[in-house]
């Protein structure tokens, strides 16, 4: 069914700055949306719960699916900040553009859709420019910041579940022979998440890995929002802008996963580079316990 066009209507309001904002624009309508008239208030709280549609709804088609009127859309766009309607719309679009669907979905595409013959050359491609995509320049603004953050800490919590569970499990697995005071949140089970977290202070530093879009592990957000009221700083490593705990964090590294098959590389690729980074930090301290830990490993029969 062809849908008309949508004229470029301005509106007045202040203008939207969503710099400062780690968590892009979900983020900023998130906290713009909490001073708004609550009519305007379901107009935001529908487009961040639905995104990836409302990316490509027109004013009218909005203000119905959110229960209001094409005054009211106007409004809240007029509220938070943008030149137009379109102008948000478009904004929604370009951030479609770097996240991605959900990891479930993504496997069953790739099981549909991969040709047998020419699966590996395909991964192998698709994965280097997904990576290539990644490196933008808020990446590389927000990874050293990161990188100060989790060297400055006491100690390192990481929570990773699901999708993320095995990445968290490597990350740490990695930190752990370098580095002193890594924990892993869910060691025990995710039952006992809150049991580890209270132990930990705003002197160190929590490592939250994301990657559902739309839906997220409701444990992981509860980490998180436990650390932000806290005050314990957190690393976010998520493939999407859209994650609720997106706002919460201290520091947001965007991994997407545009590619036509499931991927965990561009999560992977930055828990690398966090390592590296770290060991740089301290080189000697860092070489001091591999060295030792070898010595260990060999002495007690466990690695030859």
């Amino acid at each position: 069914m062809g849908r008309r066009k949508e004229k470029s209507v301005s509106v007045k309001g202040k203008k939207a700055v969503l710099e400062g904002y780690a968590g892009g624009v979900f983020q900023y309508i998130r906290a713009k949306s909490k001073d708004l008239p609550q009519k305007q208030q379901l107009v935001c709280d529908y487009i961040l719960n639905n995104y990836q549609k409302a990316a490509f709804l027109s004013a009218e088609e909005l203000a119905r699916e959110s229960g209001t009127s094409h005054a009211t859309v106007f409004r809240a766009v007029a509220s938070l900040g943008f030149a137009s309607y379109i102008a948000l719309r478009d904004k929604l679009q370009e951030v479609l553009t770097k996240t991605s669907i959900p990891p479930l979905d993504r496997l069953k595409d790739t099981f549909a859709e991969a040709d047998e013959n020419n699966i590996l050359d395909m991964v192998i491609e698709e994965n280097i420019r997904n990576l290539r995509s990644m490196n933008t320049p808020d990446l590389r603004v927000h990874f050293p910041r990161a990188v100060e953050l989790l060297v400055s800490a006491r100690r390192i919590y990481i929570v990773g579940l699901r999708s993320t569970k095995g990445i968290a499990l490597y990350l740490h697995a990695l930190l752990q022979q370098f580095w002193r005071d890594v924990f892993l949140v869910d060691a025990t089970g995710s039952d006992t998440i809150l049991d580890v977290m209270l132990d930990m202070g705003k002197e160190d530093a929590l490592i939250a890995l994301m990657a559902g879009s739309p839906h997220y592990t409701k444990r992981t957000i509860t980490c998180v929002k436990y650390a932000h009221d806290n005050n314990i700083p957190v690393v976010l490593i998520t493939n999407s802008l859209s994650s609720a705990a997106a706002p919460l964090a201290t520091e947001l590294l965007l991994a997407p996963q545009n590619t036509p098959h499931y991927s965990s590389s561009s999560l992977l690729t930055i828990c690398d580079a966090l390592v590296a980074a770290l060991g740089t930090k301290k080189p000697q301290e860092a070489n001091e316990k591999i060295d030792k830990l070898s010595t260990l490993l060999v002495k007690y029969d466990i690695s030859l």
